[in-house]
């Protein structure tokens, strides 16, 4: 938590150090350009370190339960730590088409809404929106 409000402290002090003396600074199309583009890295190598992450993550649940098959290690200690995810991958994917296909639809009215503007980001905030309702309307529910 801590790190999520130094990360955003310091967004909005980058941003704010950036002001300068024009009566709509946010009009300035070559920061929202730059910015967008900072947002796009940042987000293609937040995937692929995730990515990474998940294939490591399941490498080592795969080595560490076949060890405790190996060892032949009592059924109800082997039997909690073998339980499966509770999170399906289906519902993982689910989630992600959804989101993805906001994601899309969202650009495409940004670009029928031209000039873009700060709108875009809302239309863009409400798309992600949608796409996150849907899926939570789709994804099954919890048995319990």
């Amino acid at each position: 938590m801590k790190k999520v409000l130094f990360i955003i402290a310091a967004l909005g002090g980058s941003i704010v150090a950036y002001a300068q003396d024009k009566p709509e600074p946010l009009i300035n199309r070559e920061f929202i350009f730059d910015l967008i583009h900072i947002i796009a890295v940042l987000l293609v190598i937040y995937l692929i370190s995730s990515f990474i992450l998940q294939i490591v993550r399941s490498n080592f649940d795969f080595r560490l339960k076949s060890k405790i098959l190996e060892r032949q290690t009592e059924e109800q200690v082997a039997g909690q730590i073998l339980q499966p995810d509770k999170v399906s991958p289906l519902n993982t994917v689910l989630q992600w088409i959804c989101a993805l296909v906001a994601v899309g639809i969202g650009f495409l009215i940004i670009e029928l809404t031209e000039p873009y503007g700060l709108h875009s980001l809302a239309i863009m905030a409400f798309s992600v929106a949608a796409g996150l309702i849907v899926y939570y309307r789709l994804a099954p529910r919890p048995k319990n």
